[in-house]
């Protein structure tokens, strides 16, 4: 696979000597979907922001595309990363939903048809075409993730980075979001979050990186890592529930293999049943 953003040997600490990230070296690759994992604390914002162009390195590099983010030349691909906060009021600041998801390609000068255009675009892939004229203040917390996403896919990144896009979000809202982000993803966007929610993972992460004050603690697949129940623990978190649960099952000796997801988890049981009736 081909790698889109370069990190190699990253430092970085803000004003008052707080060091933020130390020695921090991994690549992102074109297509995937990547999640950054760890507590509060642990510099995945900060990352993120690195990633962006938004900070700039104390030591080491971010390079995108090929670019070093502190290079003139990274001016030129900045449009073609996105950027989604975990609050979307940062993101939000005009008085209809329709005026903040233009806003990015009226800076590029398109005219106003081109610009409908593009906006109609992003708030149908978002699902939130009924709100364009809604006050984005006034919307709930998961219509506006939605909005701050829409303004940012409607300038066609090809890169998303997203700091805890489910949090604060219920169920429903997490679900629905995810479907769309698959979507998005599926149409050639690589996806980078950040989380701290490990029940999104099992369907939606292929590659997870862990990391804890400031510094990567391992990464790799996605679904091996779920199982490794004591690294998760150092980065203050837990498998799935399921996980939890099915473990506990398979203690007992009740079943013999370990979900990940509810598919897994049905079939798992349905083999479980039949063996029963069968002994």
């Amino acid at each position: 696979m081909k790698n889109i953003i370069e990190i190699r040997n990253l430092e970085y600490t803000y004003a008052g000597n707080i060091k933020a990230l130390t020695d921090i070296s991994f690549d992102v690759f074109e297509g995937e979907r990547l999640a950054i994992l760890g507590p509060n604390g642990a510099g995945k914002s900060t990352l993120t922001l690195l990633m962006a162009g938004l900070l700039r390195p104390v030591e080491g590099h971010v390079k995108v595309f090929g670019k070093d983010t502190r290079s003139r030349e990274f001016e030129n691909i900045r449009r073609d990363i996105g950027v989604v906060f975990q609050d979307p009021d940062d993101q939000l600041f005009n008085n209809t939903v329709f005026d903040d998801v233009a806003y990015g390609p009226r800076s590029l000068g398109m005219d106003e048809n081109e610009v409908k255009r593009h906006v109609d675009e992003a708030l149908k892939i978002m699902g939130i075409s009924h709100l364009s004229d809604r006050s984005p203040h006034r919307l709930s917390y998961g219509e506006k993730k939605k909005v701050a996403i829409a303004t940012t896919i409607v300038m066609k990144p090809k890169i998303l980075l997203l700091d805890e896009p489910t949090a604060n979000l219920d169920p429903k809202s997490k679900n629905e979001l995810l479907t769309l982000l698959k979507d998005i993803n599926r149409e050639g966007t690589t996806i980078v979050l950040t989380t701290h929610d490990v029940e999104i993972l099992p369907d939606f992460i292929e590659r997870a990186i862990l990391m804890i004050g400031g510094r990567i603690l391992a990464s790799g697949i996605t679904r091996e890592m779920l199982y490794e129940e004591q690294l998760l623990r150092k980065v203050s978190m837990e498998p799935p529930l399921l996980v939890r649960l099915f473990a506990k099952l398979k203690s007992k000796g009740l079943i013999q293999k370990i979900p990940l997801t509810i598919d897994e988890a049905e079939k798992i049981v349905e083999e479980a049943l039949k063996k029963s009736e069968r002994g």
